[in-house]
């Protein structure tokens, strides 16, 4: 969301002397940030990952992250067999996987 600019003037008077000064007041939204943990199930050949939430149902909607590093940690890990949770980092209407978790083997 925008910022909203308003302006804020005082001034003070002196013997003679008028000292003004303009502050500037900025509103700003900040977005609600979450972060959420889920036990990676699957990886599909589209590049599409399947979580296992805490009740026990699947997230099915989220790729696997962009970052070199730990999409590398990431399918390696998978591919060994490990226990895997990938934490999921939610604002603004947009989920993306931002760090990974070995919970051991499987």
């Amino acid at each position: 969301m925008p910022s909203v600019t308003l302006s804020q003037s005082t001034s003070s008077m002196g013997k003679s002397l008028k000292i003004s000064s303009h502050l500037p007041i900025t509103v700003m939204y900040v977005p609600h940030v979450s972060r959420t943990d889920y036990q990676l199930i699957d990886i599909s050949e589209d590049g599409f990952v399947s979580l296992l939430t805490e009740n026990g149902n699947t997230k099915d909607d989220l790729k696997l992250p962009t970052d070199d590093t730990l999409l590398t940690q990431i399918k390696d890990g998978f591919a060994e067999g490990k226990d895997l949770v990938v934490s999921v980092m939610s604002a603004m209407g947009e989920e993306q996987i931002c760090a990974l978790k070995d919970i051991g083997p499987k």
